[in-house]
């Protein structure tokens, strides 16, 4: 499936460290994990095999980078929450929240969504890696869950099994988003997709 981003340039990066990051997470969140070859990703970036292994020492830990840049991006919009939203609003927490996650997954560097694509196409030691980049991501959300359910599911297992359910759920959602003539606007689409979140979550 080609996704809205089939043939965007690549960004410009300050280093060439980060100009093969941008171009791997390009060329994996259209075309997944095995179609990014090193070869595809030096030739979207420009560079040379030895520049790629100046930086890396093989895909697999590039992915890792990448996987852990796109898990700290999406941590950092969700640093942007203010701390009043979990105080007093758990309706505003969680509108927060998803809004975090789809401006991470919109980036135009791709990592998140990159991520997104590959999650369940990586080996084993990949994958492995990728759950304990995103632990915080994780742990923030289990938060919010509890929080906005108003402590309906104090056992963490809950909350993290809501939460697991809620990144297929937003990711499916920004996956549509980017299909062509997919006729709901995202805002309208966010408060749609929030309330019921939010309603279901408070019984």
């Amino acid at each position: 499936m080609a996704s809205a981003h089939h043939a965007s340039p690549l960004p410009v990066a300050n280093d060439t460290r980060a100009r093969i990051l941008q171009g791997a997470a390009l060329l994996f969140s259209e075309h997944g994990y095995t179609h990014g070859s090193i070869r595809s990703i030096t030739s979207i970036c420009g560079i040379k095999g030895p520049s790629f292994y100046h930086h890396f020492h093989s895909k697999e830990e590039m992915t890792v980078a990448l996987l852990r840049e796109a898990a700290a991006l999406a941590c950092a919009e969700f640093s942007k929450i203010p701390q009043a939203a979990y105080e007093g609003d758990p309706k505003a927490l969680l509108d927060a929240a998803i809004e975090a996650h789809l401006r991470a997954y919109f980036d135009p560097g791709r990592m998140l969504a990159a991520l997104v694509r590959i999650y369940r196409q990586l080996p084993p030691e990949l994958f492995v890696a990728t759950r304990q980049a995103l632990r915080p991501l994780r742990n923030q959300w289990v938060e919010v869950i509890r929080i906005a359910s108003g402590n309906r599911f104090p056992d963490p297992a809950q909350a993290k099994a809501i939460s697991l359910f809620l990144f297929g759920a937003m990711n499916a959602m920004a996956d549509w988003q980017e299909r062509p003539g997919f006729a709901m606007p995202l805002p309208a689409l966010l408060k749609l997709f929030a309330d019921v979140l939010f309603y279901g979550l408070r019984g």
